[in-house]
């Protein structure tokens, strides 16, 4: 209760919101050492959308996973660049993955929620809250990455990689965090996020709750994409993303690929590479699902409770 007092007559919502990721960098640390080792069936998971769904018994009490699609509406996310000179806007990759996502884990008896399921800007803040009422046990958000444009061959740089909340630790975690927060600026008909820094400090203790739980989910996101991705993995990262702030609940944000890269662009805009990425992502939710309930032993609460 002393930390939390010792907040109370701070004022400012970027200070705040630093103060609330710093607090969680210690424990990230911890997390991502005692993470279970990733199995290496994970990473040898089918690459094509017509492999049969794991069985629905292996996650024996209904679940409900949160599926994000990034930005939408008037905000477009990046744009890329195919190989064919073709525009690549984030906000329709991310939401024609979703959508696969959502089928595969449908089909595998998960009940999934959709923060969105049409071209539409949903407030950052409220994306958490809609994992938190539905009492979701995952939230997942999916985005794509863009390269530096300071990096030296920028449009060379590719593969995916999987963040969870926590302090930045490099300089490119904190520029990927801060170019998916940019879409706060479009944040004008959502419930905002409190500037409060006991606001902050209460939702930090929340998501420390399931920082190791979200550590394990991004390792294990990274395997299943592995099996697939035609680029390389970039590793589990971590860094302040606003959209995870709010979700009490193991959570992740997903990059899948480059869409500043030319043939990632190609993959990610193809009907074959996003129902691959969309395979990934829903049966590395259901590997995690169905190790959580091995560990609870048939356990009645839930990754998220």
């Amino acid at each position: 209760m002393n930390r939390l007092k010792s907040f109370a007559l701070v004022r400012g919502g970027s200070f705040a919101m630093a103060a609330c990721v710093a607090m969680l960098g210690a424990a990230a640390a911890s997390a991502q050492s005692g993470a279970a080792k990733v199995p290496a069936a994970a990473a040898e998971r089918s690459t094509t959308a017509t492999t049969k769904p794991p069985s629905a018994t292996e996650v024996p009490r209904r679940r409900t996973v949160i599926i994000d699609a990034g930005h939408g509406g008037r905000d477009p996310g990046m744009t890329g660049m195919t190989s064919a000179r073709r525009r690549l806007y984030e906000k329709d990759v991310v939401l024609a993955v979703a959508k696969q996502v959502q089928a595969r884990l449908e089909a595998a008896g998960v009940k999934v929620v959709m923060t969105r399921t049409a071209d539409t800007l949903i407030a950052l803040g409220d994306r958490g809250r809609i994992a938190n009422r539905e009492n979701g046990d995952l939230f997942i958000s999916v985005h794509v990455n863009a390269a530096n444009p300071k990096w030296k061959s920028p449009g060379a740089t590719r593969g995916f990689e999987t963040y969870f909340l926590a302090e930045a630790k490099t300089e490119d975690e904190r520029r990927v965090a801060d170019m998916e927060n940019e879409v706060s600026r479009f944040d004008d008909g959502g419930e905002r996020t409190s500037d409060s820094a006991v606001d902050f400090m209460f939702n930090d203790m929340l998501q420390n709750q399931h920082l190791r739980e979200s550590s394990e989910l991004a390792s294990i996101m990274q395997a299943g994409l592995r099996g697939t991705h035609p680029g390389p993995s970039r590793g589990v990262k971590q860094a302040g993303f606003r959209v995870l702030v709010t979700a009490y609940m193991p959570a992740v944000l997903v990059e899948i690929g480059f869409g500043t890269n030319g043939p990632e662009a190609d993959w990610m805009s193809s009907t074959a590479g996003q129902a691959e990425a969309g395979l990934a992502i829903a049966d590395s939710a259901l590997e995690y699902l169905a190790r959580f309930e091995r560990r609870v032993s048939g356990g009645t609460s839930g990754p998220g409770k």
